[in-house]
């Protein structure tokens, strides 16, 4: 059916003055506008009304949602761009009166519907997925609330059934606007146990503990951070895991425990310069030589966070902190390797790891700032306080190197 005659139709019951359309006189001049160009195109010269659209497209509809297509074939035949643009502004209104805006479900099936036709406005769609996700996350709050792990959710477990099947980013943003809410009102310990509360998949559990991990909330919170780690463990042990669970998730998961496995690792920061002696004990950051830069991993029975690192190259010296040289405001060049052994903290931060030193927790490892030296390339440290601020320089990637 062509939109001429549909429009035409619409004219006829508006003349025989049809209980299923109220047009006064505005809306009935506007459909004369919209059928004035002939049965091969339909145009107007000045944009139109979005509330006159409306009411054309609750008279298509006639209460069955089924005759969408008709709709659609309005917005494509519609010969200027602005026009397309007001009629699925116009049937974005109408589909709200259909009270489907509380079931993230028909959101998105509605978000789909529209990404499959042409010429939709993208500051719509924008709109209809953050909608989407925002009606998700309000929805999945509901475990996050609750210490009970026999609380039974049934609209939950569906809704993450069809999140199963669609673009891992759309979890992953629901989740970003899930924590934004939840952590608001509850600790990262309690959000970190109750993750179990909710009856998810393997993909999705991994997802929620890693970007739990890597929320700044959670970065220092000592209470939170074991529990991820443990969740994640757990979840990594699971047969299915490396079935099910992709690859990019599943390194950014073993990742949290290179330092646990592996016998020896490599330190190289996000510009992928590694740590290793370049000068009479001094530390710097330069391009990567494994047979330099391998250290060996030293555990510390009493906390599973601490680690030392001891290079095998350079006479089995360790990475310290030189505690003679004074702390500055800014950076500090004071990274060295010596023969006593020195204690690290190693936090999961987003992208890599933060290492502090673990007496204090007052000062981090940093590198990637050679303007302070020149050219060189020294590894330095910076005030724990001023992590944020630094991140890129004080995020490392913590690398097995046992068999390199």
């Amino acid at each position: 059916m062509s939109l001429i005659v549909i429009l035409l139709l619409l004219l006829g019951l508006y003349s025989r003055e049809a209980d299923s359309l109220s047009l006064d006189g505005n809306n009935r001049n506007y459909l004369a506008r919209l059928t004035a160009s002939g049965p091969s195109c339909t145009s107007f010269t000045t944009a139109g009304s979005p509330v006159s659209l409306e009411t054309i497209i609750r008279a298509i509809l006639n209460g069955n949602w089924d005759r969408v297509e008709l709709v659609y074939q309005m917005a494509n035949e519609a010969c200027t761009l602005q026009m397309k643009h007001d009629i699925y502004e116009a049937l974005w209104l109408e589909w709200q009166k259909e009270k489907h805006i509380y079931d993230p479900l028909k959101i998105l099936d509605f978000y789909e519907q529209l990404n499959r036709q042409p010429n939709v406005p993208t500051a719509l769609l924008k709109h209809i997925y953050r909608t989407f996700v925002i009606r998700s996350s309000q929805m999945l709050a509901m475990p996050l609330h609750t210490d009970s792990r026999n609380a039974s959710f049934p609209l939950i477990d569906l809704l993450l059934e069809a999140l199963e099947r669609t673009a891992n980013n759309y979890m992953e943003d629901i989740i970003e606007i899930l924590y934004d809410d939840v952590l608001s009102m509850e600790s990262p310990l309690n959000v970190a146990q109750r993750l179990g509360n909710f009856n998810a998949s393997i993909t999705q559990l991994t997802m929620a503990n890693l970007q739990l991990l890597n929320r700044k909330e959670v970065e220092f919170n000592s209470s939170a951070f074991p529990i991820l780690l443990e969740n994640l463990r757990q979840l990594s042990k699971q047969t299915k895991f490396n079935q099910e669970v992709e690859q990019t998730l599943r390194i950014s998961v073993f990742r949290y425990f290179t330092l646990e496995t592996a016998q020896n690792v490599c330190l190289h920061n996000t510009k992928d310069d590694y740590i290793y002696e370049c000068y009479d004990t001094e530390m710097c950051t330069l391009e990567r030589d494994y047979e330099r830069a391998s250290f060996r991993v030293l555990r510390n029975a009493s906390d599973e966070t601490q680690f030392a690192f001891q290079s095998p190259y350079w006479d089995n010296r360790y990475l310290v902190i030189d505690s003679s040289i004074s702390i500055q405001s800014k950076d500090t060049k004071n990274v060295y390797s010596k023969s006593n052994i020195y204690w690290w903290r190693v936090v999961p931060v987003r992208g890599g790891m933060a290492i502090f030193d673990a007496a204090t927790s007052s000062s981090v490892l940093c590198s990637g700032n050679p303007a302070q030296w020149a050219d060189q390339f020294y590894v330095y440290t910076r005030h724990a306080k001023d992590l944020d601020e630094h991140l890129s320089e004080c995020t490392w990637i913590i690398e097995d190197c046992s068999n390199k």
